[in-house]
């Protein structure tokens, strides 16, 4: 049997300069110094706003829920 757990990640919004068409877009990047997953929405939040200096390259965030559908024994 399957379940499904849902777990959440915390995606920065960051501006880039395509040099190619000379076009200035936003893009949501993983965050490095932050965990892969959170627990909570809550959790991912309270992380962002303790860690200004790791969002200094991200003016904006954004908290996604992730669904992995699991094996489980019961």
């Amino acid at each position: 049997m399957y379940k499904i757990i849902t777990k959440y990640t915390l995606l920065g919004l960051r501006h880039e300069n395509d040099l190619a068409s000379h076009t200035h877009n936003m893009v949501l990047k993983p965050v490095p110094e932050a965990p892969d997953s959170f627990a909570t929405e809550q959790a991912a939040f309270d992380w962002a706003l303790g860690n200004h200096d790791d969002l200094r390259h991200h003016p904006e965030f954004v908290v996604l829920p992730v669904h992995h559908m699991v094996l489980s024994d019961s």
